[in-house]
């Protein structure tokens, strides 16, 4: 008696058509500065729909969904009290939901092998057109945009990289999965161009994010519980911390011998955590950074002192939503950090995917952009989307 053929992966012919759609959009976007990419993925998450998914994600992840919601609600809420009047307080949860049906999308079941591949190309194609960037004066953003400052110019390659990091390790990982024959050359010379990427565009802290990320990815083929453990822990540790560490951290004259960007940027911690002690418990209110008016002079040069936001995702939370947003953060990091563990534990490449974003979006957070902008947020979640993901039983070929 003969065994019966597996029945092929049949795709859902339209949410994989959008899913499909957002990858190989997606380079051109990341390079133009990934301003439109929460548009994109609102848009997919509603064209890629499926009831079934959609019901599981809930029902498996409710309590994590409902602590980030609560967040999310509190961020909102404190507009109240922000002295900053914008639409962050729409566009932060609008950007979160239509998001996270995208994400839900993107690693189901019957379309994470899809997912992982259109991520693949798209991170070949979108290290391609950063690398061109970088070595002909950004042509393509100087044609889009020519009377763009040089800080414009830099400033949206810039937030490619950082595109070009979420797709990087799960790819990778995928990549390893597969078991093609010339995976080995591919993995070096994909790392090879994505090292010389972040190192561009005046951007430290992509090139940190690429090392910390490489470090726990190998940690994780080792130890997978504890390389992804081991970051989680650390981060909602320092959520919870970091207004009362940072001024001790950094006291004296160490700044004094720094380069000037990041001098600048101790001293604006430094002002952050004066200001957290001011409204410790609910904080100034959402995005109040951005009506701060108060100069400082760093090295001669009158700036303000908090520049539209604190560059720190920490600080900034701390500074707009108190020790209540702190608290739901670092709550939410370590239901990220023990679920992805459990998941994970037998898992190492998954593991090791999921060891490097943690690790990486961590560090970068920490040290660099706003956590409010609608791309920096749409870029998080598709990086979780991506680690979710591989982690799916039949996205390895």
């Amino acid at each position: 008696m003969t065994e019966a053929p597996a029945a092929p992966v049949t795709f859902p012919l339209r949410p994989a058509f959008a899913v499909a759609t957002f990858f190989a959009l997606l380079p051109g976007l990341s390079v133009g500065g990934a301003i439109g990419l929460p548009v994109i993925m609102a848009l997919v998450g509603v064209a890629a729909i499926q009831l079934g998914p959609l019901k599981q994600a809930l029902e498996k992840k409710a309590l994590l969904i409902a602590v980030a919601a609560v967040l999310v609600a509190w961020l909102s809420v404190s507009t109240v009290w922000s002295a900053y009047q914008g639409a962050t307080y729409l566009k932060v949860p609008s950007t979160v939901a239509l998001g996270l049906l995208c994400a839900v999308a993107i690693a189901s079941p019957k379309l994470a092998r899809l997912s992982l591949a259109g991520a693949l190309a798209a991170l070949i194609v979108l290290t391609i057109l950063l690398m061109v960037e970088a070595l002909f004066g950004t042509p393509l953003n100087r044609g889009a945009a020519p009377d763009a400052s040089a800080f414009q110019l830099n400033q949206s390659p810039a937030r490619g990289g950082v595109v070009m990091l979420a797709l990087l390790w799960p790819s990778i990982a995928w990549l390893i999965a597969t078991g093609v024959r010339w995976r080995g050359l591919a993995v070096t010379l994909i790392l090879a161009a994505v090292g010389f990427a972040s190192l561009q565009f005046g951007q430290a802290s992509t090139a940190a994010g690429l090392a910390i990320g490489a470090l726990f990815f190998v940690a994780a083929l080792i130890a997978p519980r504890l390389a992804i453990l081991a970051p989680a822990l650390a981060l909602a540790l320092w959520t919870l911390a970091a207004p009362f560490l940072t001024p001790l951290i950094f006291a004296g004259a160490l700044s004094e011998h720094l380069p000037h960007s990041w001098a600048v940027r101790i001293g604006i911690w430094r002002y952050t955590c004066a200001r957290i002690l001011e409204q410790p418990w609910f904080g100034h209110g959402l995005d109040a950074g951005r009506a701060s008016t108060e100069m400082t002079i760093y090295d001669g040069e009158q700036m303000r002192v908090i520049p539209v936001h604190p560059h720190s995702a920490t600080m900034q939370i701390w500074y707009d939503a108190g020790a209540v947003g702190a608290l739901l953060t670092a709550a939410l990091i370590i239901l990220c950090g023990f679920g992805l563990a459990r998941a994970y534990a037998n898992n190492r490449l998954a593991a090791a995917s999921a060891a490097a974003v943690l690790a990486m979006f961590g560090l970068m957070a920490n040290i660099g952009w706003s956590p409010w902008q609608e791309w920096w947020l749409a870029t998080v979640i598709l990086a979780g989307a991506l680690v979710a993901a591989i982690g799916v039983k039949d996205a390895r070929a």
